[in-house]
């Protein structure tokens, strides 16, 4: 006999303001990554330059978060997802990792075509079109860090969002590595610091879009650390004079788990009693319990 508990998680009102937020941004990036791209090339600032196009595939990718959230929500209750269209965003989040990585290594490749072929750089001009970079950079970070918190969706949370949130951090960070960058130069007429700390901040933008990648790719293939949910439920089954003889858990979503469990039922095993502590103990949105 089995007993299912579940229902379609409902993510469209933490989705939708995030949604929003995104696409203010979407905006705000693609007219600064015109002006930044122009100016890096009017006054050959490798690290402007690179800020630019960097903004540019950030853009993109920010196109894509908003893609994962249209299809979520258009998918919202659609029983053809066997839970929810939860895992649609982690999908974006993930493929936004991606996008950061080949970033970082072409950010590399050209830094270092710079170092062997130095060009002139006009570091007035590319100056305040980096500072004026890096603002919308902040602002742009501060929109989508007060992501929706409701039911945890801020961008620590919410893979789609915190690919968005990183890929503005990692702007305002190569901002901050072109001024710095730019400074040098100025004051000792030297170019080579840009294409070098242009090498850095690809540096670590890789390291983030790992992490990024990582995280995401665990869910979106139902890798989840279950040790500490298999005691809770071995535990309640052991009270009841009972066994767990198959367990499967994994998360749905970035906050939902489900869970399938078949007990071998002893003598004073009550179905309802333990159904509703694996659920509170363990987190659970979808439960299905076969009793043999």
């Amino acid at each position: 006999m089995i007993q299912r508990l579940c229902k379609q998680i409902d993510l469209q009102g933490p989705n939708r303001r995030n949604m929003k937020k995104t696409a203010v941004v979407v905006t705000i990036t693609v007219f600064t990554m015109i002006a930044e791209i122009g100016y890096g090339l009017i006054t050959g600032s490798m690290a402007l330059l690179a800020d630019g196009v960097h903004m540019g595939t950030h853009a993109f990718a920010l196109m894509v978060t908003l893609i994962a959230y249209r299809v979520t929500a258009r998918n919202a209750g659609n029983p053809d997802f066997a839970f929810s269209s939860g895992k649609v965003g982690i999908l974006g989040g993930y493929t936004n990792a991606i996008i950061l990585g080949i970033t970082a290594f072409y950010m590399m490749y050209e830094a270092v075509h710079r170092l062997i072929a130095p060009e002139e750089i006009l570091f007035n001009q590319a100056l305040w079109v980096a500072a004026i970079g890096l603002g919308v950079n902040v602002v742009s970070a501060l929109l989508l860090a007060s992501g929706d918190r409701t039911g945890e969706n801020g961008p620590e949370h919410d893979h789609n969002l915190r690919s968005a949130y990183l890929h503005v951090i990692t702007d305002a960070m190569t901002s901050v590595f072109a001024i710095l960058a730019l400074l040098t130069g100025k004051f000792f007429d030297q170019t080579w610091p840009d294409a070098v700390v242009a090498v850095l901040g690809a540096g670590v933008i890789l390291k983030w879009a790992y992490g990024l990648a990582v995280s995401s790719g665990r869910l979106l293939v139902d890798h989840y650390p279950m040790r500490q949910d298999q005691q809770i439920i071995k535990a309640a089954a052991r009270r009841m004079e009972s066994k767990i003889d198959d367990l499967h858990i994994w998360r749905i979503s970035e906050n939902e788990k489900a869970a399938v469990i078949h007990v071998a039922a002893g003598p004073s095993f009550r179905r309802d009693e333990f159904d509703r502590t694996v659920r509170t103990d363990c987190g659970l949105s979808h439960l299905t319990v076969d009793v043999g």
